[in-house]
């Protein structure tokens, strides 16, 4: 296990006040005009990363004429992109705790355009799984660092809404948005895009370029002040606040609300290391949410890269399936929506568990009744919703439960767990559907979900606390 070590912090048993400080100081600033751009800054990312999850799927039949292989090497492509993405949330979580936020999301989009241009070019099926596999690495760590990064710059009344509205933006909006965009390359503008063979390439081409503009405008994003503070850096973190508590992302002269001293300094720290993840101390929570995570990721991401394919073998055309894929997805921009208007109301428990049962209830009426179109498109919308609610309150509680020195590190490898589901799950899902046809994939669903409400009971409830009072000044007592 990694030893915990003190920083030059006072050694009293229970810390004293001043560790509250930087949320003081944060919940004094509210939320303001530069914290609105990092918000889109974060969101930015967050949308390339959704549209490249569902971008192998959408294009299945595409990219197997072209490339001339069946649904089990498609599905091993979507396997390299999500171990890729395993890979690059470890090596993100840690750049990120050991270098800072800011650097480490700006690195994940740069690799991911890469990866993403490569997929482009790509002249056979080898080079397209290597291509995939560069991509995960790159948007991998995207997700949990932007979450990470966001959860430590607003105040403690509005972090669950805001970390949700990033997945109303990402997973909400975009799984949406995506269907939608791929529906419309892939059928009126397949003619100018070089036809069934080749669109698929300019559609990668399409969603890698634009990545580049976000990096260029995260070089303005502030280092977070609970990072900086975590390393001694006092005076970059008041820097930091005082950035948060103007209306642009320049820096500024101004004074914070609530300056920090080297008595605000955190009273306890996790050294910055993966391993740090499995202490004792913190072991309970990462066994609870990453139980959850595997679950609720799992489940997802299976469902969303099978789907387009399911239909097509079930009868429906091509733009058919895009078409009900896209209509499914209303119901993953309202479940995002709503669990970012009752993450300030309701627990993170509490919500969690409620869409779970509503989920797997959802999951065994599909598996039960949908055969027919009204059905897959109406039970399918439910789940969506309901794996949205779920997902979305699991991304804001998986930021919340970790000190500072290893919460980059924490939500990352947690996320990861769901990651290794994704990977893993779609291969049992197909055989399954296989023999029980939906009956099958939905069942699977419903035992997941049934799973992820019991571990759901064993993380702490952070709503309506401060980060401190979650991690350091907890785990310190």
């Amino acid at each position: 296990m990694t030893a915990v070590t003190r920083t030059t912090a006072p050694t009293a048993t229970v810390p004293p006040s001043g560790s509250r400080t930087v949320a003081s100081s944060l919940d004094r600033i509210g939320f303001t005009r530069a914290q609105f751009w990092i918000l889109m800054l974060i969101l930015a990312g967050e949308f390339f990363d959704t549209l490249e999850q569902n971008s192998v799927g959408a294009m299945a039949t595409n990219i197997k004429a072209s490339l001339q292989i069946g649904d089990v090497q498609l599905t091993t492509i979507n396997t390299a992109t999500v171990l890729g993405g395993l890979v690059g949330r470890f090596v993100a979580g840690w750049l990120a705790d050991r270098y800072g936020r800011r650097f480490s999301l700006s690195l994940n989009l740069l690799v991911y355009t890469l990866g993403g241009l490569l997929s482009a070019i790509s002249f056979n099926y080898d080079m397209l799984l290597v291509s995939r596999f560069i991509v995960g690495i790159g948007i991998g760590g995207e997700f949990m660092i932007g979450i990470a990064m966001l959860s430590e710059m607003v105040a403690t009344r509005f972090r669950g809404g805001l970390i949700a509205t990033i997945n109303v933006g990402a997973g909400g909006v975009g799984n949406f948005i995506s269907y939608g965009l791929f529906l419309l390359l892939l059928g009126p503008l397949a003619p100018a895009l070089g036809g069934d063979h080749h669109v698929w390439r300019w559609t990668f081409v399409i969603l890698a370029v634009p990545a580049l503009f976000v990096v260029l405008y995260r070089r303005r994003l502030p280092e977070t002040p609970r990072f900086l503070l975590s390393k001694g850096r006092v005076a970059e973190a008041n820097r930091s606040l005082a950035i948060l508590a103007s209306n642009s992302l320049r820096p500024t002269d101004a004074k914070p609300p609530v300056e920090l001293t080297e008595a605000d300094l955190p009273p306890e720290q996790l050294h910055s290391s993966p391993a740090a993840v499995f202490h004792r101390s913190v072991l309970r929570r990462t066994i609870s949410i990453g139980v959850a995570s595997w679950m609720a990721f799992g489940s997802q991401v299976t469902l969303n890269f099978l789907m387009p394919t399911l239909l097509v073998e079930r009868g429906y055309s091509v733009s058919q399936s895009l078409l009900y894929t896209m209509i499914m997805n209303i119901g993953s921009l309202l479940g995002a929506t709503t669990a970012a208007l009752i993450a300030n109301r309701v627990g993170r428990r509490s919500a969690v568990t409620a869409a779970g049962v509503l989920g797997c209830l959802t999951a065994l009426a599909f598996a039960a009744f949908g055969n027919s179109t009204a059905a897959i498109l109406v039970l399918g919308a439910l789940f969506q919703y309901f794996t949205m609610v779920t997902n979305t309150t699991l991304a804001a509680w998986t930021a919340e439960v970790y000190p500072t020195s290893i919460r980059a590190s924490g939500a990352s490898i947690v996320n990861g767990i769901g990651n290794i589901a994704g990977a893993v799950m779609p291969f049992l899902a197909i055989a399954l559907y296989g023999s029980f046809a939906f009956a099958g994939v939905f069942g699977l669903a419903a035992l997941m979900y049934a799973i992820l409400v019991f571990a759901a009971r064993f993380a702490p409830e952070t709503r309506g606390r401060s980060l401190e009072d979650v991690n350091e000044l907890a785990l310190s007592r």
